[in-house]
């Protein structure tokens, strides 16, 4: 994994180990509550902002919900997922589909400008908040001059940032979101708060936008 020394982090940059272990010691349960979700919000906006037909990610695929609603909508879809177990669901639910490990901050392996369309839901605020830089960076990284990209995150739980399965909710002002974004490369094009469809009290806070010229790192 890369160190970000020009933006003063001296660690390795990681995702945290315990939200990903949640999720493969929970793959069966979780990849069972995502597929029975629509997000709705989210495919209104894929289809609004993404360019049809083009190479697309799914970054922190989960499921494969997304991956799959993607390819049957004529976006051809490389997801990556961090949990093996979450991988190993999205295999089994949806033959076919391309899904492979990765995982931000890094996105190591993901080769630079290789996709116009990158989606990355319900991931930033499982990362610390440390490594939302170098987030945004591979995030821009990774996306062809012009390719346009759509972040969702949501709120966390009411009673605090780390859910009782060990998950890590982040709280991520969509003000610091948006000047980090821009701070690397990117033009912010719109920024919604959608409430959660069966979870009241949670809110979901999609961004979208599209890469510049040049990614600055």
């Amino acid at each position: 994994m890369r160190l970000y020394g020009r933006h003063g982090i001296t660690k390795w940059n990681m995702p945290d180990p315990q939200t990903i272990r949640a999720y493969d010691e929970l793959a069966r349960q979780q990849a069972a509550f995502q597929r029975n979700q629509r997000p709705e919000s989210i495919y209104r906006l894929i289809t609004a902002f993404f360019h049809h037909g083009r190479p697309t990610a799914d970054i922190g695929s989960g499921s494969g919900r997304d991956v799959a609603w993607l390819e049957q909508h004529g976006y051809p879809t490389i997801g990556f997922e961090p949990s093996l177990g979450m991988i190993n669901e999205a295999r089994a639910a949806y033959a076919g589909i391309n899904v492979q490990p990765a995982a931000l901050p890094d996105l190591a392996g993901v080769a630079d400008a290789s996709f116009d369309n990158v989606l990355c839901v319900a991931v930033l605020m499982h990362l610390p908040a440390a490594e939302l830089i170098g987030a945004a960076v591979n995030l821009a990284r990774i996306l062809r001059p012009g390719g346009r990209f759509i972040v969702s995150y949501r709120t966390p739980p009411p009673d605090g940032e780390r859910a009782p399965d060990g998950r890590l909710y982040t709280t991520i002002p969509p003000a610091r979101l948006t000047l980090l974004l821009e701070s690397v490369g990117m033009r912010v094009l719109l920024v919604e708060e959608v409430p959660d469809p069966s979870r009241p009290g949670i809110q979901w806070i999609n961004v979208v936008g599209e890469r510049g010229l040049t990614v600055r790192v």
